[in-house]
């Protein structure tokens, strides 16, 4: 089960029903909320890992767009 950060100390677990990069790149967003609570919040010192969680976010949505793609075409075959 993969917990995501809620604010003030409390962790919560990540609703099944999350978009799929929400679930895929969880791991990308604690990096980016942990890399601007070190650095003060100065996003331009974090670019590096927000543009590594965008990448993740980018891959799953293509996959997903793939996935979807191909059962639309065997959808198609079967009519």
């Amino acid at each position: 089960m993969v917990f995501v950060y809620t604010g003030k100390g409390r962790r919560q677990a990540q609703n099944d029903d999350a978009p799929p990069e929400q679930r895929l790149c969880a791991k990308q967003a604690c990096a980016i909320q942990w890399c601007l609570a070190k650095r003060d919040h100065k996003e331009h010192l974090c670019q590096p890992v927000i543009d590594e969680w965008k990448a993740c976010c980018d891959k799953v949505r293509s996959a997903a767009a793939e996935t979807r793609g191909s059962e639309n075409d065997a959808a198609g075959r079967k009519e």
